[in-house]
């Protein structure tokens, strides 16, 4: 395969000072080296990216590293599902278009990021930001168990994502699996299954639809009964899982009837005697019953997820697409002079949160500046 170049013109924009004096500015943005991108192991090349290692695998997905010839950014994740195994799951290729319009309604500092979506004659790709951090589930099993601070931030984070997918009548198929970590050691959602209420009927229309792996499903799920947002309140099977390594229910040999009845019945694992102050807070949240199962507003008022954020207590912020005086105008300029982007597309599909080769662009081009930024004032 013929090596690929980078497609970049050196534009005649000039260099921005930055407010310390440092000049970084939109020729910064076109020097993609030859080298990173012709010595980037990949199979190839789709669209704008490059298809390289792969990083996990599904039933029908697999999940690969890509880099993004235009910007020179390996921090891609490249999802690729086939289509051909998708069909033999009349859910799976009902809803393998469904993510990326679930990602379109979101934007949440701990959600992961969609950049772009393409496809083929035999695969449908999702390029997405890649989480440096790797998976949580892989901590985990390194660690053996976290330490009760780190469970706790964690789980602060998911419930502060899930408290917004609820927000836009989004429920999600919550589990460990489900939990990447980015650079700064953050907590990134991925998609798997997801599901959709109306946005208007939240607190009345209840699913009907089965998602989910069964050892992290809520019993009204194992149960085949209508189901509603407090079933990701369940989701602390994975704090759970953080404190003591292991699962809270656990069937041998695995038994789905079995399963649904240690959870009514409140047949828990064991906790470790050093987390004690923990109990009370998963437990609460491994309610059998949803009807007294505290909502995730409510479960972010426990006393538990407060501990050590005295001064930063955990609320329902509100977060919104990017509005245009967000924007970048650096990487702006840069696009629209350099790469002959119309400013008027540009921001109509920022503002409106569309996963596209613009998104992806400018995504990219905004981690790219910052990472130079970043490097020369550490110099």
């Amino acid at each position: 395969m013929p090596a690929a170049t980078s497609t970049l013109p050196e534009g005649p924009a000039e260099d921005a000072a930055e407010p310390d004096g440092t000049v970084l500015g939109p020729a910064v943005l076109g020097r993609v080296p030859r080298d990173a991108v012709r010595t980037f192991p990949h199979t190839k090349r789709v669209g704008s990216y490059l298809i390289g290692r792969m990083i996990n695998k599904g039933a029908f997905a697999k999940v690969m590293e890509g880099l993004h010839i235009g910007s020179g950014e390996k921090q891609v994740a490249i999802k690729v599902i086939d289509k051909k195994k998708a069909k033999q799951d009349s859910y799976v290729l009902k809803n393998m278009k469904r993510e990326p319009r679930i990602h379109q309604m979101v934007q949440h500092p701990h959600v992961a990021q969609l950049y772009e979506t393409l496809e083929t004659e035999n695969s449908y790709y999702m390029a997405m930001e890649l989480c440096m951090g790797g998976d949580l589930m892989d901590r985990i099993c390194e660690r053996k168990r976290l330490d009760e601070r780190e469970a706790r931030r964690y789980t602060r984070q998911v419930l502060c994502a899930v408290e917004h997918l609820h927000r836009h009548g989004i429920v999600h198929d919550l589990k460990i699996e489900n939990f990447l970590l980015d650079e700064n050691n953050n907590i990134k959602i991925v998609f798997g299954l997801s599901n959709t209420v109306k946005a208007e009927a939240l607190a009345l229309e209840l699913l009907n639809t089965q998602c989910g792996s069964p050892a992290y499903a809520a019993p009204e799920l194992l149960a085949h009964r209508k189901y509603g947002h407090k079933v990701d309140v369940w989701s602390g099977v994975s704090t759970f899982a953080m404190l003591t390594g292991t699962l809270p229910f656990t069937v041998e040999p695995f038994n789905i009837k079995q399963l649904h009845q240690k959870m009514v019945s409140g047949d828990i694992g064991t906790f470790p005697t050093d987390i004690s102050k923990a109990v009370q807070f998963v437990l609460t949240l491994l309610e059998p019953d949803p009807d007294k199962r505290p909502s995730v507003k409510e479960a972010m008022q426990e006393r538990w997820l407060q501990a050590g954020y005295g001064r930063r207590p955990l609320n329902a912020a509100l977060y919104k697409n990017l509005q245009p005086d967000e924007l970048n105008p650096t990487v702006l300029n840069y696009m629209t002079e350099c790469l002959g982007y119309s400013l008027s597309d540009v921001m109509h599909t920022l503002v409106n949160n569309r996963p596209s080769a613009i998104m992806a662009t400018y995504c990219l081009l905004v981690k790219k500046l910052a990472r130079r930024q970043k490097g020369v004032k550490s110099k």
